[in-house]
């Protein structure tokens, strides 16, 4: 999934956390956190740290995917614009 602002990233962190069958606290403690940062982030939080972002995704199994512009966006490979 292409996440093109912070509600989607926080519903695939959501969805991993879940996927592997942890609770919010179990990732909070994993990541060093509250469990309320887990709930914040999950639902879209616009001002989440991005160094325990980073952690939260790495801990789910997920990445961040960065390309530069120039090379076109994955959005515009779905979307078929930009060509």
């Amino acid at each position: 999934m292409i996440a093109l602002d912070a509600q989607d990233l926080g519903a695939q962190i959501r969805s991993a956390r879940r996927a592997k069958g942890w609770s919010q606290q179990d990732l909070a403690d994993r990541v060093g956190t509250s469990r309320q940062w887990v709930v914040s982030v999950e639902k879209g939080a616009p001002t989440a740290r991005i160094d325990l972002v980073l952690q939260a995704l790495r801990w789910t199994g997920l990445v961040v995917d960065v390309i530069p512009e120039s090379l076109g966006s994955p959005l515009d490979q779905i979307t078929g614009s930009g060509q």
